[in-house]
């Protein structure tokens, strides 16, 4: 069932240029005799007061008139129809008003037949992204009832949500990813769909699951994200280990907040806006190991409840984890470097050498651990229901000591211990390529940060223990 909705609406602000430029290639259209709209997510932004920067736009046109309009239009996917246009920075999608037939992978549709604006809008995922808009005439069309969808702040699919689901599995965490940004709720059928399939996220490329998911780990509101996922049986499927941190206990004294799911949440929660990929998958993934470390024990004035360990294991788990969701491993070593580091911030100020403390904050990822740290200290609450931040507060004053008093060669020395290489050790000490070459420069490297030695011809007589 469909409606035909038409609803004059006036944009009340200055256009941007992105605007401005794609309202300009529907006029040049419209004024070659095409149908042609605003389509998707734009325009349900546009409503919503938002700024779109992923402006799609729909026409009558065909694939070949597009190109005699626009002699810079080039093909973006001609079989489905559809063109780019690129004016200055901004690049714009120009589809042709089409229907799908049939889905030969969850993905791509069997066949596509060109159709109206009205039968094109069918076709997309959400109400709220099934709307047009001309921006010649001041008027949004809506064939969905994705005007009321967007009143009631309802994510709904178009049509029967199963069918919607089998187009493209992907639209199951699209749907929570919509319900996130927007602090919308997801229609009854539709979560119930979304529930009873959600095995089906298996089936379609781990890249693409990994980018939505990043997409609401980046999100400011992504604990709602999380729980939406939770919720809809889909964390279960692609994060298990997320779910196994609920009713692990922690000690009351430190953690008032609860057990370590709600801590994770509550530190994901804390870290605000960000950009930072990285940081976001860090704080998800930091006490991952928790519940196969926990030990327990009855010493008097000793909290009773123990993870010795979680912060290496809980790398060794994230490594897994992020190996298995084909993370770079650029983007893997920095995670769990500031995973395995996480506890060390607390004994850079319990009797860890000066050295010691100058490689850990001269680290070239030291910034991601220090965030980690934040959003840790403040996730873990004491008995007053507070956090206590002076150790964050303590890191980053020896942090700022660090970086002023070193001089380039002495951050260099303690980021990379270089006072002699394996190939020294191996001619100084006549011995061939070997695991023992690595284990007598760790060695000499630990001499170094405890203070033993300090010039190489302190190193070179300390190797001849070796010899």
């Amino acid at each position: 069932m469909t409606c035909n909705t038409r609803l004059e609406f006036k944009i009340d602000r200055d256009l941007t240029d992105e605007e401005s430029a794609a309202f300009g290639i529907v006029k040049i259209l419209q004024d070659k005799g095409f149908e042609t709209y605003i389509a998707g997510g734009a325009v349900r932004d546009l409503i919503l007061g938002h700024i779109s920067h992923d402006i799609d736009i729909a026409t009558a046109a065909k694939p070949d008139e597009i190109k005699k309009i626009f002699l810079e239009a080039y093909d973006r996917g001609k079989s489905f129809g559809v063109m780019a246009i690129k004016i200055v920075e901004h690049e714009f999608e120009v589809a042709t008003f089409r229907e799908d037939v049939g889905v030969s992978d969850h993905r791509h549709p069997e066949e596509v037949k060109f159709s109206s604006a009205e039968l094109d809008s069918q076709r997309r995922d959400f109400t709220i992204n099934g709307l047009f808009y001309d921006p010649q005439k001041l008027e949004i069309i809506d064939f969905v009832d994705g005007l009321r969808d967007i009143k009631r702040k309802l994510v709904r699919f178009i049509g029967s949500p199963i069918d919607r689901i089998n187009e493209d599995y992907l639209r199951m965490l699209r749907a929570v990813r919509f319900a996130t940004r927007l602090n919308f709720k997801i229609e009854k059928e539709s979560s119930e769909t979304i529930l009873s399939h959600a095995r089906n996220i298996n089936d379609i490329s781990v890249e693409r699951v990994r980018d939505e998911i990043s997409k609401i780990l980046l999100l400011e509101n992504r604990v709602q994200g999380l729980e939406l996922l939770d919720d809809s049986g889909i964390l279960a499927e692609i994060l298990p280990e997320l779910q196994n941190l609920k009713n692990v206990p922690q000690p009351k004294e430190f953690h008032a907040e609860g057990d370590c799911f709600t801590h994770t949440m509550l530190a994901l929660q804390n870290i605000g806006q960000t950009n930072s990929e990285e940081l976001v998958w860090t704080v998800l993934l930091h006490d991952i190991a928790k519940p196969e470390t926990i030990g327990f024990r009855a010493e008097k004035n000793k909290t009773s409840i123990t993870f010795f360990d979680h912060d290496k294991k809980s790398a060794e788990k994230a490594e897994e984890i992020l190996h298995r969701m084909h993370f770079s491993h650029e983007f893997t070593a920095n995670v769990c470097w500031a995973i395995s580091q996480h506890m060390r911030i607390v004994h850079a100020f319990t009797g860890m050498s000066e050295r010691k403390q100058q490689k850990l904050f001269m680290d070239t990822n030291i910034l991601l651990l220090l965030d980690l740290t934040k959003a840790d200290l403040s996730a873990s609450l004491r008995s007053n229901s507070k956090p206590d931040m002076k150790l964050y507060e303590d890191a980053l004053v020896l942090r700022a000591k660090y970086e002023a008093e070193l001089s380039d060669e002495e951050k260099n020395q303690v980021k990379k211990f270089d006072l002699v290489t394996g190939a020294d050790i191996m001619e100084i000490l006549n011995l061939d390529a070997g695991i023992k070459i690595g284990k007598i420069k760790t060695d000499l490297e630990q001499a170094y940060l405890e203070g033993k030695i300090n010039t190489r011809e302190e190193a070179i007589v300390l190797m001849e223990k070796y010899r």
